[in-house]
C-alpha cells in the first residue's frame, strides 16, 4: 500500500496551528522557543527511536539482556543523538525514587517541568553539538507572578498535536530538507507576527539571497557571520553552494550572537538542516568576540551580516581593541554601525570579503564617521599624512528600497569591501542606486527575483546603466564638493525627470506627439503598438483624441493586433523553450545523479535567449520569471530526485484539475451540470417565494437590530400559513398552490444536492483509484470488512457459549447424551427436567433461558446488521474493482512525468504572463495619464463655462427675470 509523505504544507500547518496554540500568552517573540524546542524534542526522539529499532534487529541473535545493554550505550547509535529515557516520547522510565514516569506522549501533569529536563537531558547527553542549546534558553515551565506562562493544558494539547502527527523522519519526508525548509518558514513566521522584534533574529530571505550572491563563494572557505540571528544567512550560504554543486559540506560556518534564545534558534536551525560542520558562539561581538582559536581571533575567508542599526556600546568592556585600527567611534549617540564593520575587517583574510548592511546615515555622517571612512579609502588621515592602515577595501555600495527589514523603516544599504580589489578597481568605488525597484507591500516592501538578478549581474560585472550605477573614482569621493560622503546619489541620481506639462495644450487641447512618442519609446514599442484609434493629427506638432472617455484605452490595447500578435509570439517562444527543456526534466527521476545546476544554468540560459530578443521583457525580467518559477518548482524537484514521479506532486488542492481533465472530463462534466442545475433551481424558489409574499402582501419589517428580514422559504411558508389561517378552503387554493410550488421545488434542489454529493464523492474516488491504486482504496474497506467479520463471529461465539452453559448443567442432571442446543429444546427439556431439580435451581435455570430468550431478539437484529453491513462491503469492494477496471488502472510513471511537466509549464507560463499582463497596464496606464491631462483643455472648459451661462441666461430671460 502506498504510504503518502509528509507534505511542507502539513508540517507548516502543524507547527502553525501550536502557534495558534500559544498565540495570546506571550509575543510571538517568546513563544517562537517553546515551538522549536518542541520540534526539535520529537525530531530527535524519533529519529533516535528508528536507529534503536534497526540496532534492535541488528543484535536479535543476542541474549534480551545483551540487546537492552547495546541499546542503553551511547556508542552504538555514531553520528545519531542519543536521547536519554527521560527525553523519550514514546517511553516511559522509571525515576530515581521507582517511580514509573509515563513518556512524554502520555504526560498529564507538570509538562513544563518535564519537558525542561527532557532537553536539559539530551544537551548532557550530547555535549558536543548540544552544549549552550537548551539550559537556561528554553524553559516551559516559565512563571510570571508564580503563575506559568503556558498552563498544563495548553501544553498537553500542544503534544496531541505532535501524536497526531506521522514521525518526522526522514523516510515519512516529501524530500530530505522538509524539516529546515518548515523551520525556515515558521521563523518567517514568527517575524511577521512579531514585527519589529522580528528584526532581532530574522532578515528577510531575498535580501539574505542577494547577499550570499554578491560574496562570490567557493568550496573550502570559512564563512562568518557575526550577527547570526537565526542562521539564515549561514545556511544560505550553505544552500547556494548546494544549487551550484559545489560540495556545501566543505565549507566551515561560523557565527556570534548576544541574545541566549536567539543562539539555540540557530544551533537548532543548522542541525535541522542537516548541517554538521558549524560553530555559534553567544557573547556581544564589539564588547567580547568569542570565535577564538589558541588565543587568537580566527580569520575567515567571507563575513556576512545584518547588524542591529544604531547601538552603543562601551569601550570599558571591550576585548581585542586591536580590531578597530580606524578608530573609535563615540560611545554614546547610537553611532556604532562602522565598529561592526571594522571588526569584520579585522577578522576578514588578506584576499577575503564583506558583505554587510548598513543604515545610510554610515554614508555620509560626519564626525569620527567620516574620519574612518576617509582612512578605509585612502588610508590617509584630515592632515593628508599616512595612517599607514589597510585602504581602498570598498568596493561598492547598493542602495537598497525602503522598508525591506522587519521594525525599522531606515534607508538601508549593502557595503561590499574586497581585501583585494582587482586592478581595475583600485581606487575606484562602484555604486547602485536600486532603491526604486521592487514590489510594494502594506507592511512590508520585498525584493523580486528580476531585482536581485538586476543587482548581483551590475555588480558583479561592474556595468554602468544610466541613473542605476556607476564606477565612480576616488577622486571624485575626496574632491571638496562631496568630501568623502558616500551618499549614493550624488553619484547616481535617479530621480525622475519632472512631468511634461504643454501649457499650450493645456490651453487650446491637443495632445504634444513629444509625450505620445515618449510613450511609444518606454512602453508602446514593446508591443509594437501604434495609436491610431487613440489618436489623430491635428498639426504638425499635436494629435487629438478619438475617443471620448478614458477607459475605451484599455479595450483598444487589449484587442490591438500588434498586441495579441506579440503576446502570442511570447507564448510561442516560451512552449519552443519548454519543448527542449522538459525533456531534460524527463530524465530526472531515473538519473538522481543529474547535475541540477548545470540544468539551471542551461535553461536560463535557454529561456533568455529566446524571450529577450523579442523585446517586450529585458533579460533581468526574463531572469525573474525563470527564478519565481524555479523556486517554486525547487521542492518538486527534490522529491523527483528522491521517489520519481510521484502523484502527490499535482494530486492536491491546486493542480488536481490536472488529473480530472486527463482522466475525468466526464464526471466532472457531470459536476458542472449539478451545480449550474442547483443555482437554476434556487433562482426559481427565490422567484416562487418572492411571488408568495406578495400574494400574501407581506411588508418586511426592520428588526430591533436594524438589520432587514431575510427573505427565505420559510418566511414564505409562514406567510401562506398566517394569511390562510381564516380563510375558506376555495380562498385557500391560491396560496396552498403556491405552498406546494415551493415545498415541490426545495424537495428537488434537495435531491439535486444529494445527486451532487454523490457524483463528488465518485469523482473522488475516481481520482484517489488513479492515483493510487486499488489496494489503497480497499484496504479501509476491507478493515472494516474484518472488524465486522469478527463482530459477527464474537456474536455467534457468545450466544453459542450460554446456551451450552445451560445444556451441560442439564445434562449433568438428566443424563442425556446428546441435546439440540436450541433455545426451545433447552426449554423444553428444562421444564422436564424440573421436577427432579431442587425448586431454586430451576427456577434459576428457567430465569437464565429467559434472558438468553430475550436477549436472542438482539442477537438476531445484530447479527442481521453485520450481515448487511458486511453485504454492503462486498458490494462497495465490487463497485470499486469495477471502476478501477473502466477507468483502465492506475496512472503510471510516463503518465504521472506528464502531469507534473504538465504543471511545471503551467507554472512558468502563468509567472511570464504576469509580466506581460505588467507590462500592458503599463502601457494602457501611460496612454490614460495622458488623457486625464489633456483631454480637457482650457478652452473646452471656457466654452462650456460660456455656454451654461448663456443656457441659464436664456432661462431666465424666458422667465422674465433678466426683462
Amino acid at each position: 500500500m502506498n504510504k503518502q509523505k509528509i507534505k511542507l504544507s502539513q508540517l507548516e500547518g502543524l507547527l502553525k496551528g501550536v502557534a495558534d496554540d500559544l498565540r495570546g500568552k506571550m509575543d510571538a517573540a517568546d513563544y517562537k522557543e517553546y515551538i522549536m524546542g518542541m520540534l526539535f524534542l520529537k525530531r530527535m526522539s524519533d529519529v533516535f527511536d528508528q536507529k534503536r529499532e534497526e540496532v534492535r534487529r541488528q543484535f536479535e541473535h543476542l541474549p534480551k539482556e545483551a540487546i537492552n545493554q547495546l541499546l542503553e550505550d551511547k556508542g552504538t547509535y555514531g553520528d545519531t543523538f542519543f536521547v536519554p529515557k527521560r527525553a523519550r516520547w514514546n517511553e516511559g522510565w522509571i525515576d530515581e525514587e521507582g517511580h514509573e514516569v509515563p513518556p512524554i506522549k502520555h504526560l498529564k501533569e507538570s509538562i513544563g517541568a518535564y519537558l525542561n529536563k527532557a532537553l536539559w537531558a539530551i544537551e548532557d547527553e550530547n555535549p558536543e553539538t548540544l552544549s549552550g542549546i537548551f539550559k537556561e534558553r528554553i524553559n516551559f515551565n516559565r512563571q510570571v507572578d508564580g503563575k506559568p506562562v503556558v498552563k498544563n493544558a495548553d501544553l498537553e494539547k500542544i503534544i496531541k498535536r505532535f501524536n497526531d502527527f506521522p514521525a518526522l523522519i526522514n523516510e515519512n519526508f516529501e524530500f530530505p530538507d522538509l524539516l529546515g525548509t518548515a523551520y525556515e518558514y515558521i521563523l518567517k513566521f514568527f517575524a511577521d507576527e512579531a514585527g519589529k522584534k522580528g528584526g532581532q533574529f530574522y532578515t528577510p530571505g531575498q535580501v539574505v539571497r542577494l547577499l550570499v550572491q554578491l560574496l562570490e563563494l567557493k568550496e573550502g572557505m570559512k564563512i562568518c557571520d557575526p550577527t547570526v540571528g537565526s542562521g539564515g544567512m549561514l545556511i544560505q550560504c550553505h544552500q547556494w553552494l548546494e544549487e551550484q554543486g559545489k560540495n556545501a559540506d566543505n565549507i566551515e560556518l561560523f557565527g556570534q550572537e548576544n541574545d541566549p534564545a536567539v543562539v539555540a534558534l540557530s544551533r537548532m536551525n543548522l542541525i535541522l538542516h542537516n548541517i554538521t560542520k558549524y560553530r555559534i558562539e553567544y557573547c556581544d561581538t564589539i564588547a567580547e568576540p568569542a570565535l577564538v582559536s589558541n588565543g587568537q581571533l580566527i580569520k575567515f575567508d567571507r563575513l556576512i551580516a545584518n547588524p542591529p542599526f544604531s547601538q552603543n556600546y562601551n569601550r570599558a568592556e571591550m576585548r581585542h581593541p586591536e580590531r578597530f585600527t580606524y578608530g573609535f567611534l563615540p560611545e554614546s549617540g547610537k553611532k556604532a554601525d562602522l565598529m561592526f564593520v571594522q571588526h569584520m575587517l579585522s577578522v576578514c583574510t588578506s584576499g577575503g570579503k564583506v558583505v554587510v548592511i548598513m543604515p545610510h546615515g554610515v554614508l555620509f555622517r560626519g564626525g569620527k564617521e567620516k574620519d574612518i571612512r576617509r582612512l578605509m579609502l585612502t588610508g590617509k588621515n584630515a592632515d593628508g599624512t599616512e595612517a599607514g592602515v589597510k585602504h581602498d577595501v570598498l568596493e561598492g555600495v547598493i542602495g537598497l528600497p525602503p522598508q525591506l527589514f522587519y521594525g525599522t523603516g531606515i534607508p538601508a544599504c549593502v557595503m561590499v569591501f574586497n581585501k583585494q580589489k582587482p586592478d581595475a578597481l583600485k581606487d575606484k568605488v562602484f555604486f547602485i542606486n536600486a532603491d526604486l525597484e521592487y514590489k510594494e507591500g502594506k507592511k512590508q516592501n520585498t525584493l523580486r527575483p528580476e531585482d536581485i538578478e538586476k543587482i548581483t549581474t551590475t555588480f558583479l560585472s561592474k556595468t554602468e546603466i544610466p541613473g542605476y550605477s556607476r564606477l565612480v573614482p576616488m577622486s571624485e569621493i575626496a574632491d571638496e564638493r562631496n568630501d568623502f560622503s558616500l551618499n549614493i546619489r550624488r553619484y547616481v541620481d535617479n530621480t525622475p525627470a519632472p512631468e511634461a506639462q504643454d501649457v499650450k495644450a493645456h490651453l487650446v487641447g491637443g495632445v504634444p506627439d513629444s509625450e505620445i512618442a515618449d510613450i511609444a519609446t518606454r512602453h508602446a514599442h514593446k508591443f509594437s503598438f501604434i495609436p491610431k484609434e487613440i489618436f489623430k493629427k491635428r498639426n504638425a506638432n499635436y494629435s487629438d483624441f478619438c475617443i471620448t472617455d478614458k477607459n475605451e484605452i484599455k479595450d483598444i490595447v487589449e484587442h490591438d493586433d500588434s498586441v495579441l500578435c506579440k503576446v502570442s509570439r511570447m507564448n510561442k517562444a516560451l512552449e519552443d523553450w519548454w519543448q527542449q527543456g522538459s525533456k531534460v526534466f524527463a530524465s530526472l527521476a531515473s538519473n538522481r545523479q543529474a547535475n541540477l545546476p548545470a540544468i539551471r544554468a542551461r535553461l536560463l540560459g535557454d529561456i533568455d535567449h529566446g524571450l529577450t530578443p523579442l523585446g517586450v521583457l529585458d533579460r533581468f525580467q526574463v531572469s525573474g520569471i525563470f527564478v519565481r518559477w524555479w523556486d517554486g518548482i525547487k521542492y518538486d524537484l527534490k522529491t523527483i530526485r528522491q521517489r520519481g514521479w510521484d502523484i502527490d506532486l499535482v494530486n492536491n488542492d491546486d493542480f488536481c484539475y490536472l488529473i480530472i481533465n486527463k482522466y475525468f472530463q466526464a464526471e466532472q462534466q457531470r459536476i458542472d451540470e449539478l451545480q449550474a442545475q442547483i443555482a437554476r433551481l434556487e433562482s426559481d424558489l427565490s422567484v416562487l417565494v418572492e411571488e408568495a409574499l406578495e400574494l400574501c402582501e407581506y411588508e418586511p419589517e426592520e428588526s430591533e437590530d436594524g438589520k432587514e428580514t431575510k427573505i427565505t422559504p420559510k418566511l414564505a411558508k409562514e406567510q401562506i400559513a398566517i394569511a390562510t389561517e381564516e380563510i375558506g378552503e376555495t380562498e385557500a387554493q391560491p396560496y396552498n398552490d403556491k405552498l406546494k410550488e415551493i415545498t415541490d421545488k426545495e424537495a428537488e434542489i434537495k435531491q439535486t444536492k444529494s445527486d451532487l454529493q454523490a457524483a463528488e464523492e465518485m469523482l473522488d474516488t475516481c481520482v484517489r483509484l488513479k492515483c493510487y491504486g486499488i489496494d489503497e482504496e480497499i484496504a479501509p474497506i476491507t478493515e472494516k470488512q474484518e472488524i465486522a467479520q469478527k463482530q459477527l463471529d464474537e456474536l455467534n461465539l457468545d450466544l453459542s457459549l450460554r446456551i451450552a452453559s445451560i445444556a451441560d448443567r442439564l445434562d449433568d442432571i438428566t443424563g442425556l447424551e446428546q441435546i439440540n442446543k436450541s433455545v426451545a429444546s433447552l426449554e423444553r427439556r428444562t421444564k422436564a427436567a424440573q421436577k427432579k431439580l431442587p425448586t431454586i435451581e430451576g427456577k434459576q435455570l428457567l430465569s437464565t433461558i429467559a434472558v438468553v430468550k430475550r436477549s436472542l431478539k438482539e442477537v438476531k437484529k445484530q447479527d442481521k446488521g453485520l450481515r448487511d453491513t458486511l453485504e454492503a462491503i462486498d458490494s462497495r469492494i465490487d463497485q470499486v474493482r469495477q471502476l478501477f477496471k473502466q477507468m483502465g488502472g492506475q496512472v503510471t510513471d510516463e503518465e504521472c512525468c506528464e502531469l507534473i511537466l504538465q504543471k511545471h509549464f503551467s507554472l512558468v507560463s502563468t509567472e511570464m504572463n504576469h509580466y506581460l499582463d505588467t507590462e500592458k497596464r503599463a502601457l494602457i496606464a501611460a496612454y490614460e495619464h495622458l488623457f486625464e491631462k489633456y483631454a480637457v483643455s482650457a478652452r473646452q472648459i471656457a466654452e462650456e463655462r460660456d455656454a451654461a451661462m448663456k443656457s441659464l441666461n436664456d432661462a431666465l430671460t424666458a422667465l422674465h427675470y433678466l426683462d
